[in-house]
Formats: structure tokens, sequence, C-alpha cells
């Protein structure tokens, strides 16, 4: 009888850890899949409606069945991703640019529009310009109160005749980190870590899971010792 549950104990740790091990293989792909179905749902459907238009006009027959709605959806991708590149070939030349520059103009004297347009493209040329860093460094601070701390990057600073009073801080949320708090601190309220964005985004994505193993030296180093040492 002892033997015999010690064979179903065993049994079941085995099963238990065999069930986790194709978890853990399932959710990674399980989750892309849904993110690469989403992103070409999005950018495919955003050409569907007029595609079925051009399908109309030659007395083509609507999709009828979902085989027919994906090739639709695909080939919308495509036309996507083609009329992408010849508007990067046409902003490219003479002509391009002095018609963007017009249109540029009217949007940017427009009321309210002007304000929407110049927030968007600041925040787009921020992240995509080349030699641009939209988070210049992974830092640890207190939030949402002091004695709890949370990961932030560092993307800028308020100056002040020249000196460097503020430096703006973006914490996110987890595990989105697409939302999350604009914060403004003082440098000596910080821990810099040595963390690349990668890292950081890996631990905030995981909910924890995935946490540094310098970590735990990173939160116990005091603000003022991290500080002192920038100024030595």
């Amino acid at each position: 009888m002892e033997t015999l549950n010690k064979f179903f104990n065993l049994l079941k740790t085995d099963i238990r850890k065999r069930m986790l091990t194709g978890l853990l293989l399932i959710i990674p792909i399980y989750v892309t899949f849904f993110v690469v179905k989403f992103l070409f749902s999005f950018i495919g459907g955003t050409l569907s409606p007029l595609i079925k238009k051009i399908f109309l006009l030659f007395d083509a027959e609507l999709p009828k069945t979902s085989a027919d709605e994906f090739i639709i959806t695909f080939i919308g991708l495509i036309f996507t991703f083609a009329s992408l590149y010849f508007i990067g070939v046409f902003a490219a030349n003479i002509i391009g640019k002095s018609i963007i520059h017009y249109f540029e103009n009217l949007l940017t004297k427009t009321p309210v529009i002007n304000n929407i347009y110049s927030t968007v493209k600041q925040i787009v040329h921020a992240v995509s310009l080349p030699g641009k860093q939209a988070f210049k460094r992974v830092i640890i601070l207190d939030f949402p109160k002091e004695g709890t701390k949370a990961i932030g990057f560092v993307t800028g600073s308020v100056k002040e005749n020249g000196k460097e009073i503020f430096i703006s801080v973006f914490v996110p949320t987890t595990p989105n980190p697409t939302s999350g708090f604009l914060i403004y601190t003082t440098e000596d309220a910080v821990i810099d870590t040595n963390l690349t964005v990668e890292e950081a985004f890996k631990a905030l994505l995981s909910g924890g899971v995935l946490t540094p193993k310098q970590f735990a030296t990173i939160l116990k180093t005091p603000p003022d010792t991290k500080s002192s040492e920038k100024n030595t």
C-alpha cells in the first residue's frame, strides 16, 4: 500500500511538472499568435473596404467565407505596406517635400488640430529618429509612496538658466507598459541601474517573474549614495 501511494505521488508530481513545462512552452506561442493576428487584422483591415469596392467595380463576388475574408485582409496588408513604401519614396523627392511642407503648414495653422499634430509628430520623432533615445536610462525610484520601489525610464530633463533642476521619469504599468505615469523628480531621488531597456521591459512584462539577478543589490543602494558617487 505504501509503495502504491509513493507511486501515485511520483506520478502526480511528474504530471504537474510536465503540464507546467507544456504551459510555459505554449503561453509565449499563444500570446505571439494573438499579437500577430491583431496586427494582421488591424493593418490589413485598413484597406479592406477599398478592396471590396474594387471587387464590386469589376463585378466580382464579395467574400462569403472566412477564407475569402482572409484573402481580402492579406491583399489589404500587401497594399498597406506597398502604400507606405511609395509614400516614403514620394516624401524623399523635391516635389513630395514641397507638398508635405505645404500641408504641414496648413495643419500647424489650424486651431486644435495644430496642437494634436505637433505633439504626435514630436513623440514619433523622439522615438523613431536614429541617434535619439526615448528612454535615456533605467532608474529605480520611490513610487507610489516612500519605501516602495518602481522601475522608471528617464526621458529628459527640465533646465533653468542652463542648470538641470528636474528630470522627467516615465513609470510604466505592468504587465502593460504602454501606459504609465510621468513624474518630475530630482536626480538625487533616484537610483541609477546598469540595466538595459530590454532587461527592464522583461521584468515589467513578466510582472517581476524575470527580475534581473543584480536587482536586489540595486534596490538596497540608497539614492544619496548613487548621487554622491556621480559627483565624485
